[in-house]
């Protein structure tokens, strides 16, 4: 029971992440200086899916930076749990520029990469140190 209860917490805080990723898309198409101003911003874009034992592990870490980096950093959280998702995902990394990338890493999950344009500047894979992330983030924004 404490498994599903983490697991439907995880789920319930990344749709958060992903429904303030909306709303923050809805803005910047409306205001062109929120646009230039997020283009500048460097991409995480985390692959992940529900059955993923090691992303179970990483969710409450990448939370945690999403909350401390949100206002810095654009978050993209592309989900392969299923059909329907990895299909939505593939669509949300064309819109992005990513199909390339999320073609290449669609079956490695737990995987964060950073992009600063459609360059990458940063890639792991089922890393828990949160110390590496800090240290990545910081590098990207400079």
């Amino acid at each position: 029971m404490k498994k599903f209860a983490t697991t439907v917490l995880s789920v319930a805080m990344i749709i958060g992440a992903m429904t303030g990723a909306a709303m923050a898309t809805t803005t910047v198409k409306s205001n062109p200086r929120v646009a230039a101003a997020a283009k500048t911003k460097p991409r995480v874009v985390i692959i992940r899916a529900d059955w993923c034992s090691a992303c179970q592990k990483l969710d409450p870490t990448m939370m945690g930076l999403m909350q401390e980096y949100g206002n810095k950093l654009d978050f993209v959280m592309l989900d392969v749990s299923n059909e329907a998702t990895t299909a939505q995902a593939a669509a949300k990394a064309k819109s992005l520029g990513l199909s390339r990338y999320f073609e290449a890493n669609k079956k490695n999950t737990s995987t964060v990469a950073i992009f600063k344009g459609r360059k990458s500047v940063f890639k792991t894979m089922k890393n828990f140190n949160k110390a590496d992330y800090v240290a990545a983030f910081n590098k990207a924004l400079k």
